[in-house]
């Protein structure tokens, strides 16, 4: 009998190295013009990494999303952000507040934190090299 969950897409996803699940990330990013975090009544999640500084957690769809809403996160619902507001007022606003973005992290734990400075200038490269293949 075939496992439903690793049939479907978010967990073989999940299923990739950190470092291949971030470079999915910037090619969705880009592609679909949006990014998913979860929110509840309480606000934006986040969580510490090991040294202490909060990590805001960022995915490439909702279905990811909502994979991680379960046991701490299990009143969170998935919620879209445009990309021009996550490039232009997320990442700024978390990099001047010292925070830092965990991207696509999977249920295991595992994923890429990033300083937002480098994400946006990944998010930007990644555009500059859909457009010069257009």
């Amino acid at each position: 009998m075939t496992d439903s969950l690793s049939a479907q897409p978010h967990a073989r996803l999940f299923a990739l190295p950190a470092p291949e699940r971030y470079t999915h990330f910037l090619t969705q990013a880009q592609s679909q013009r949006q990014v998913w975090t979860l929110h509840s009544d309480a606000g934006f999640v986040s969580f510490s990494d090991e040294d202490g500084t909060p990590c805001f957690p960022f995915w490439s769809s909702a279905e990811q999303a909502q994979a991680l809403a379960e046991e701490d996160w299990s009143d969170c619902r998935p919620e879209p952000l445009a990309l021009t507001d996550f490039m232009e007022r997320w990442l700024p606003g978390l990099e001047r507040d010292e925070r830092l973005v965990s991207v696509c992290p999977a249920p295991d734990g595992s994923g890429m934190v990033v300083d937002p400075r480098s994400l946006l200038d990944d998010l930007h490269d990644e555009a500059s090299q859909l457009d010069s293949n257009a």
